[in-house]
């Protein structure tokens, strides 16, 4: 483990950027090769827990599979807050329910392009063990049902004999680096899971003072099922900040390469601004040592996050988010039936200096400056301002 010093020095000079920027990619091609769905989430929390345990840190799952690890130094005696960044594991796909042989009805769990439920998509059931089995989906024929509308008939490869429920996903790349952009079928959210991962392994191999949760939720794109469930029973200490980490669609306001995004809300509500400054200072202090360090701040209005999750519960929350293309796999519009199924893309300096902006979050974690933020107005401001309000003859007493 290196000094506090000797990983200061190594940045500076641009050492350990490269590897361990390596080393983020690597961690999530690695979780892109765990599928995962709603519900179906065990091969991705199984990976998540390995990597931390790789990082030093010991993993443990709340009661609904959620999972969790804190990075806590044992010298930190100042009161700082905690701070807890959160990610979810799963990402729109099916599940078989009924059928047999080959021949199965499926059904769609979370925002799957409308195309896939409309016409001809390329597949996988994802069996025990790991083993993926190709498949075919199409319109549903069936008798007429209760939501009807968001079932398929999945035809495999091959026959199985496994008993439903069985997770479907599309037949999309796992993990492809195409120069600066990365393609995957599930950037939503693993993207959002690689980055706090890469970033806890920093904090632990430099050994920082600080004190962080990862936090690693089930069930988000079925309604932010984990994080509700989590926030609710107060699993997280109550005045710790809490940051959603997203991968977004891209909207007006925003690009992809022009780095992470410090978002200030989603499309049910605002975040909060005292919580933001943890982000913010975070930026302050990258961009003292490196100018060219890129970050937008947007209000990410194009889904609703696990942010929101957490402030219904009362947590001070805040958020980042990556620029995402072909949000939830809709190359078009999710709502176009005519459109396409293809893998979610992001930038990749938007991905790796999203877990630099996390790292340093994590370093200062807590915003202890947040109080701060506009300097003390000057005395001669003061004065300025009191002796024209006595000209206008103001009374500074409130009326009884």
């Amino acid at each position: 483990m290196s000094s506090d010093g000797d990983a200061a020095a190594e940045r500076r000079h641009g050492l350990i950027s490269r590897r361990e920027d390596e080393r983020a990619l690597e961690i999530l091609a690695r979780l892109g090769a765990r599928p995962a769905a709603p519900f179906h989430e065990r091969g991705v929390a199984e990976s998540v827990e390995s990597t931390l345990r790789e990082s030093g840190l010991e993993p443990w799952r709340d009661e609904f599979g959620n999972v969790l690890a804190r990075y806590a130094h044992p010298d930190n005696q100042d009161g700082r807050r905690p701070i807890a960044f959160v990610a979810h594991m799963d990402h729109p796909g099916f599940e078989l329910i009924e059928g047999a042989g080959r021949r199965y009805v499926a059904r769609a769990l979370g925002g799957v392009p409308a195309a896939s439920l409309a016409k001809p998509t390329a597949a996988l059931a994802l069996l025990p063990g790991g083993r993926r089995v190709p498949c075919g989906l199409t319109p549903y024929d069936g008798p007429a049902r209760d939501g009807a509308d968001r079932l398929v008939v999945a035809t495999l490869a091959e026959e199985i004999e496994v008993a439903p429920p069985v997770a479907v996903v599309f037949d999309l790349p796992d993990f492809e680096l195409d120069g600066d952009t990365i393609r995957m079928r599930a950037l939503d959210d693993l993207a959002g899971c690689a980055s706090i991962l890469a970033a806890v392994e920093r904090l632990a191999n430099e050994g920082a003072d600080a004190d962080v949760f990862a936090v690693f939720t089930r069930g988000e794109e079925g309604g932010l099922f984990g994080a509700r469930l989590m926030a609710q029973a107060g699993t997280l200490p109550a005045d710790a900040l809490a940051v959603s980490i997203e991968s977004s669609p891209v909207i007006p306001g925003v690009a992809q390469s022009r780095g992470p995004v410090i978002r200030t809300g989603d499309a049910m509500s605002t975040f909060d601004g005292r919580a933001e400054l943890a982000l913010i200072d975070a930026r302050q202090r990258i961009l003292e040592r490196d100018p060219d360090f890129r970050c937008q701040r947007q209000l990410m209005s194009g889904g609703t996050c696990e942010g929101t999750a957490f402030a219904m519960y009362g947590y001070s929350v805040t958020g980042i988010a990556f620029p995402l293309g072909n949000y939830h796999n809709a190359t078009t519009d999710l709502r176009d039936a005519d459109g396409g199924v293809g893998a979610e893309f992001i930038a990749l300096p938007d991905f790796l200096g999203g877990v630099e902006l996390m790292a340093e979050a994590m370093r200062g974690s807590g915003g202890a400056t947040a109080e701060r933020r506009l300097p003390d107005v000057g005395q001669e401001v003061r004065e300025r301002m009191a002796a024209t309000a006595r000209e206008w003859g103001s009374d500074p007493s409130p009326p009884s």
